[in-house]
């Protein structure tokens, strides 16, 4: 069960306050369901007095530490909820933004690098590798990668170079970072960066970080109305078993400021592999 919480202020001061007297502050609750989704949506409705987090705590139950809720809801410490926060999906959405990148620029000159300290995107490896010869790693699970560096070599004759040092993004086109970045990867300006999440550390180049799409229209029946689509979408990943939102590809994404759409994003690493290749020409020329 997924819940979800609003508080609806209709506290008056002064004299309008007395038309709150015969009035008491209440909880509302609904449920609806789709598929593995179930959802409780809870409307906690304020005419006069304080919040009663105590209430509130009762309707919740088991998902205090997990609770779905707009991002200006703040709940106070002494409550003993917490917001549900998952980068799942929006890490999900990371990997097949670089899938679908890769694919629609239909380039072979394009120097693709994946940052993974915990090993835990190897998988990607296959699909980059059709596109990235060879595909560079930067990961400190030298093991795990190694191991998919052996398998590639001898079902695909893929070549995978595993490093520990942030070195080769220096010269990469495309960085993949599922995972939070936390360090300075050294990079080029105008390389494109994706991440499942936004970067606790400011980089040298724009880092795609929020992923859009439209949320179906099964879930959208079932989505409190006071939750954003892409968090709401993120719940059900994570804790509804909805698996499929796991297939869905963008349609829009962004770095807190800039907005791309597929085609914009694609035309933002062509025009830079473009350019790198014309210098790589003029230096040629000149030598």
């Amino acid at each position: 069960m997924i819940t979800a919480l609003n508080i609806e202020d209709y506290s008056r001061e002064g004299i309008a306050a007395l038309l709150n007297l015969s009035r008491h502050n209440r909880i509302r609750a609904r449920h609806m369901y789709c598929d593995t989704a179930a959802v409780k949506s809870l409307c906690y409705e304020r005419y006069r007095g304080k919040v009663s987090w105590a209430a509130i705590d009762r309707f919740v139950g088991s998902q205090r530490r997990q609770v779905l809720c707009a991002e200006t809801l703040e709940l106070p410490p002494e409550s003993g909820l917490k917001r549900f926060e998952s980068p799942a999906l929006s890490r999900r959405m990371c990997e097949n933004a670089a899938v679908a990148l890769l694919r629609s620029t239909n380039r072979r000159d394009i120097r693709v690098a994946l940052v993974d300290s915990s090993g835990e995107s190897a998988q990607l490896c296959e699909s980059l590798s059709d596109f990235a010869d060879p595909l560079y790693v930067v990961t400190d699970a030298a093991d795990v990668y190694i191991a998919q560096a052996e398998y590639l070599l001898s079902e695909k004759g893929a070549a995978l170079r595993v490093s520990r040092s942030s070195g080769c993004l220096r010269y990469a086109d495309l960085i993949i970072a599922p995972e939070r970045i936390q360090s300075d990867l050294d990079c080029s300006s105008d390389a494109v960066i994706l991440s499942g999440e936004l970067p606790d550390v400011r980089q040298n180049a724009h880092v795609i970080y929020e992923y859009f799409f439209e949320l179906p229209k099964k879930y959208q029946d079932i989505k409190p109305p006071y939750l954003d689509d892409m968090y709401f979408a993120s719940a059900l990943y994570a804790l509804a078993g909805a698996r499929e939102l796991g297939s869905e590809l963008f349609t829009r994404c962004g770095d807190g400021s800039i907005i791309h759409t597929r085609m914009s994003l694609t035309e933002t690493l062509t025009s830079r592999c473009e350019k790198k290749g014309q210098t790589h020409n003029d230096t040629h020329d000149q030598s």
